[in-house]
């Protein structure tokens, strides 16, 4: 069961990573996988900055949204958000590696709780929050 689960993830993994069209657009990256849990980097850029030359908070939350995706679609079953609650406490700067770390908190019934925060490549806590996805039971895993 816990290698079906460790292959799962690794699917995942390689889907996100070669398909996500987006994350490649601006440079985010999934590093690491395991059921519930996924770690997501973003180097800000000259293209991820806004015009107070701090990331772009959409930037901030794209990065948390892959992490979030990625950690909710490790069991293999297809789960999709449908809330997100997102605090940014500090802002990141260009030339800084952020990392977004996702973990599901909880899990009941069709619904899941994820929840994550960014951090600078110092450790600077940047944003905190939480995802409320849903789990299509039952439906093979669209990621």
């Amino acid at each position: 069961m816990e290698e079906e689960r460790k292959d799962l993830a690794r699917y995942t993994l390689e889907r996100i990573t070669s398909e996500d069209a987006f994350a490649k657009l601006i440079g985010m990256e999934l590093i690491e996988l395991r059921p519930g849990f996924a770690r997501t980097t973003l180097k800000v850029t000259e293209h991820t900055i806004n015009v107070h030359q701090m990331a772009h908070e959409g930037a901030l939350f794209a990065l948390v949204d892959l992490a979030c995706e990625a950690a909710s679609n490790s069991f293999g079953e297809p789960a999709v958000a449908i809330e997100t609650n997102i605090h940014f406490l500090a802002a990141g700067k260009c030339g800084d590696l952020l990392t977004a770390t996702a973990k599901l908190a909880s899990r009941v019934e069709s619904f899941g709780v994820i929840e994550f925060d960014v951090r600078s490549h110092e450790g600077r806590l940047l944003s905190t929050g939480q995802q409320t996805v849903i789990v299509k039971k039952g439906k093979k895993n669209l990621v």
